[in-house]
């Protein structure tokens, strides 16, 4: 059912163009047999007993698997005992209990409906609040007012927006809300079927929505709330109908194709849900991508594009991963391996490790252990390569192999009672088992640290955690200073080290360049990006990408640190994880832990 209200009486609640556009367009495409095939009842400037009737018919009719599905666009009133009501032609602002609509009306209807889900979207204004032609601030309390079970609440904006209608090119043309019209175009385009399986659910045309509202500069965001065991298809896409060739045609274009080599195609950018709200950055392993959340492993096929297995750990740190399988610690401890195709248990060792400091490096699975231990596996058959008595030492950071030796962070144990001294923090190299070298600092170390054979590059904290800190480059086969650099303000994240240059972020959003050989500024000019850095910055070849607070994944070139272009993407945060890139294509995990397939 499609209620639309633009036409009012009363002087105070000014006309609005866009309801009947909203509802027209909908109708239209909820009603196609080959999009949405639903039976619609559309009403346009409607009395109050005209509606109060269809929609109690509306929802009293409905039985076993239906799917009742309301939305109405209309100024919205919010009555002087804070009750809500939906404005009609009619309405009286000052006498709102008996001239509209109420919220409580149809919520008292809805809780004798029968059907298997109800589907509420609301795009209305509360124009007390704002100047005419804009929506309320007011939309969550509709939300509020109408959730229960077995029900979905969407609303235009939160109660600090504005959700607007259209922009009205002349008076023959009016446009649909901006709300609707990002609904109307996911569900006509096909474009909102994030994960390519040819239907639009509710949850990927609100997540569409938010999207495009996003990358307009609209300053509204839409909520989505209720209970919903599971996802409801509201459209199909419809298939292109492709124009048969001439037979001529056909037979060139054969020929074409035998003589020359297959035409290529651009693959196209897509989204599919991964984790339940901000979790880590995907990392690719075996051709599957792998998102952390606390407790939780989400495994998306690159296929399907979808998510094919959940994993769930007894721990909230984070695993390790090589070559399709997952290592982290079962209850109370032991090292366990899942394979992330199957999901299924691989090998497994009754050594207790320490959740979240796994390490796979140089094809050897390295594990700290709760008795102070660090164990060498074989990553297939979890076979104990070597061990290493950490004794005095506490390891903090998850091993790495560099230059022969394998590279761990770690701080003098304290006897009980004794105050933990923070200049102990060192760097520690093993090999087969021995330690080779140790690098002890004179201030705290940070875990942003970058590992490479040509060098160990880690964060000090001279005075503070809000202080500037000193990036010191240690040789990895000595223990040896080579350089030392002083930032203006703190990392945001871990830096990056590729071709020679390492890269980071600081808290003003500057993004500086150094010589990993003499530890110089590369660029000449300071260069800042928009927000502060949320992850790693990433390097393909010649190109640099970074993520920010501002919503933006920006490109730069390398050498000279010049900004190439930007887009819209806010990704979840993730200080040690990066963007992940396999085939050409790059994936990132957004704030809502959606995983995106962006082509390079």
């Amino acid at each position: 059912m499609l209620i639309g209200t633009g036409t009012y009486d009363h002087p105070e609640l000014p006309a609005l163009r866009s309801p009947e556009v909203d509802c027209t367009r909908l109708d239209t495409l909820l009603r196609d047999p080959e999009i949405g095939a639903f039976e619609v009842q559309t009403l346009i400037d409607a009395d109050r007993s005209t509606l109060e009737r269809a929609i109690g018919e509306f929802f009293l009719t409905a039985w076993g698997d239906d799917v009742r599905l309301l939305y109405l666009s209309c100024h919205g009133i919010l009555s002087r005992s804070d009750k809500l009501h939906f404005a009609i032609r009619q309405t009286d602002p000052e006498r709102p209990a008996y001239t509209t609509i109420s919220a409580a009306f149809i919520h008292d209807v809805m809780e004798e409906c029968r059907a298997r889900s109800i589907v509420v979207i609301l795009d209305c204004c509360y124009s007390g609040l704002f100047l005419p032609g804009s929506k309320s601030d007011e939309s969550a309390r509709f939300e509020e007012a109408l959730a229960g079970h077995g029900r979905v609440v969407i609303t235009a904006g939160t109660r600090s927006q504005r959700a607007w209608e259209g922009h009205h090119p002349d008076a023959e043309t009016p446009a649909p809300s901006l709300f609707t019209g990002m609904l109307v175009e996911g569900i006509s385009s096909g474009a909102a079927d994030l994960n390519g399986d040819g239907f639009v659910t509710l949850q990927e045309l609100y997540r569409y929505a938010c999207e495009r509202l996003h990358q307009a500069g609209a300053t509204q965001t839409p909520r989505m709330g209720g209970e919903m065991q599971y996802d409801i298809a509201l459209a199909k896409v419809r298939k292109e109908r492709k124009q048969r060739s001439p037979r001529k045609d056909r037979a060139d274009s054969r020929s074409r194709r035998s003589a020359g080599t297959r035409p290529r195609h651009k693959p196209e950018p897509w989204q599919t849900r991964a984790a339940f709200g901000p979790a880590s950055q995907p990392v690719v392993s075996d051709g599957v991508l792998v998102v952390h959340e606390a407790y939780r492993l989400h495994v998306i096929d690159l296929e399907a594009r979808q998510r094919v297995h959940l994993i769930q750990m007894r721990y909230p740190g984070s695993p390790a991963f090589c070559e399709g399988i997952a290592y982290f610690p079962g209850k109370g401890g032991p090292l366990q391996s899942v394979d992330l195709r199957t999901g299924k248990p691989r090998a497994s060792h009754p050594a207790l490790v320490r959740d979240g400091l796994l390490g796979v490096s140089k094809d050897a699975l390295y594990a700290p252990t709760q008795d102070g231990s660090l164990y060498a596996f074989d990553p297939s058959t979890l076979r104990p390569l070597w061990s290493f008595p950490a004794h005095e030492l506490t390891i903090t950071s998850a091993p790495q192999a560099a230059a022969g030796y394998v590279l761990f962070m770690a701080r003098e144990s304290q006897w009980s009672g004794e105050a933990a001294d923070p200049g102990s923090n060192r760097i520690v190299a093993i090999s087969e088992g021995r330690e080779a070298w140790s690098y002890k600092t004179e201030a705290p170390l940070s875990l942003d640290w970058a590992v490479t054979d040509q060098g160990v590059y880690v964060v000090v904290q001279p005075q503070g955690p809000s202080a500037p800190q000193r990036i010191v480059a240690v040789n990895p086969e000595s223990g040896e200073v080579l350089w030392s650099f002083d930032t203006k303000a703190p990392l945001t994240s871990a830096p990056v080290v590729a071709d020679g240059v390492l890269i980071f972020g600081d808290t003003d959003r500057r993004l500086v360049a150094l010589d990993t050989k003499t530890g110089n500024r590369l660029w000449d000019k300071e260069k800042k990006t928009e927000g502060i850095l949320l992850l790693q910055p990433f390097v393909d070849g010649d190109t640099l990408f970074t993520a920010d607070r501002a919503a933006k994944l920006t490109r730069w070139t390398l050498p000279t640190g010049r900004r190439v272009r930007s887009q819209d993407l806010l990704v979840s945060g993730d200080r040690q994880g990066s963007l992940a890139v396999n085939d050409g294509v790059m994936y990132a995990t957004d704030s809502k832990g959606d995983v995106h397939a962006l082509p390079m």
